[in-house]
């Protein structure tokens, strides 16, 4: 698999910035001004790109009976999947219009595909990228029908193993597509099961790129995924957790995302090189904190040095304490006073 995709105008991959998606697929509510006001804040916070849903449920749902379960911040609510899913949509038109926009503000945008027509509004639209669920993961059928179009897919894992993993990488290859970005995707909140070094798992079994997504609002695994060096972040993002529907009691408010985006930032900075390089902070530092061989008490001209007339005290100019065994049995040629540096022209 490549080591560097590009999407719309941003480059992933080892070296580049983490590419960071805002998720929006479902808090948007599918409501225009909703929408914008989300790429807004991904585009003040700094972010790379939103992801949306596009979604038509007749193409994807054979019983239309389906209760659906969520949390939410009034507590537990059910709906009928099948017209949940129904409300979840824009017009073509919208879709064209949150497209322009996205451009305007210089965010990225693309959204999950479950279905034909879903493939046919990323290429009207010129979306730049497929998102794979995790929970499409055995409709090869579809997975064929995105290969071909020869974009970047970003592929949620989720609930699959490592052979339905290899499947669609190995089906992938077969179409001739080599732009796949694995996510480590969880949906559960036990620390036991989150299993991060996926990550690192997922980049040396596949020679793939590898990202992370995680399940709401805690940050912890977000930063440990920095650190295992993923190239890729997704967060769920909303105007107010209060909002109907599902995902909101999960997602960030904007504030929170603004700092979020902040903090993968910092830490994708902090890694650094593979080297030991102190700060510049630290190097300033140091001739104040580091230790040179002083007299430990008077020393009268003609004194053989034991190791108990010598010191190592602060500041750092002058012969460095790890050579004090040279000066050990040598003579002194002049009176020292306490605290007096050691000098080699001393001895």
């Amino acid at each position: 698999m490549r080591q560097e995709l590009k999407i719309g105008k941003h480059k992933i991959g080892p070296g580049y910035p983490i590419f960071i998606t805002a998720e929006i697929g479902v808090t948007c509510n599918h409501d225009l001004n909703i929408a914008k006001e989300l790429i807004d804040v991904t585009s003040e916070a700094g972010a790379d790109a939103v992801k949306f849903l596009l979604v038509f449920p007749d193409e994807f749902m054979s019983n239309k009976d389906v209760t659906f379960t969520y949390e939410t911040t009034r507590g537990v609510e059910s709906v009928n999947m099948y017209e949940m899913f129904l409300q979840e949509k824009f017009t073509f038109d919208e879709w064209r219009e949150l497209k322009q926009y996205s451009d305007q503000k210089n965010v990225e945008m693309f959204a999950s595909v479950s279905t034909p027509s879903g493939i046919e509004y990323t290429e009207k639209l010129g979306l730049p990228a497929y998102k794979f669920s995790s929970w499409d993961f055995n409709y090869h059928p579809l997975w064929r029908k995105i290969a071909r179009k020869n974009k970047p897919v970003i592929i949620d894992t989720g609930p699959v193993r490592m052979l339905d993993l290899a499947k669609v990488v190995n089906l992938l290859q077969e179409e001739g597509n080599d732009q796949a970005l694995l996510v480590h995707c969880v949906h559960t909140d036990n620390p036991e099961e989150i299993n991060m070094r996926t990550i690192q798992y997922l980049r040396r079994a596949f020679n793939s790129l590898v990202g992370y997504t995680s399940r709401g609002r805690n940050n912890i695994t977000d930063i440990m995924a920095v650190s295992m060096e993923t190239v890729y972040m997704e967060k769920r993002l909303t105007l107010d957790r209060d909002l109907p529907g599902h995902h909101h009691i999960l997602a960030l408010e904007p504030d929170e995302f603004r700092e979020y985006v902040r903090i993968i930032r910092d830490a994708q900075a902090s890694l650094g090189i593979y080297d030991l390089i102190p700060s510049r902070a630290d190097v300033e530092e140091r001739p104040k904190w580091f230790r040179h061989v002083v007299a430990n008490r008077a020393i009268p001209a003609g004194t053989i040095l034991t190791e108990d007339l010598l010191e190592g005290k602060r500041p750092e100019a002058g012969i460095s304490p790890e050579h004090m065994d040279l000066l050990v049995g040598r003579t002194v040629k002049r009176d020292l006073k306490e605290n007096e540096a050691v000098l080699w022209e001393d001895v």
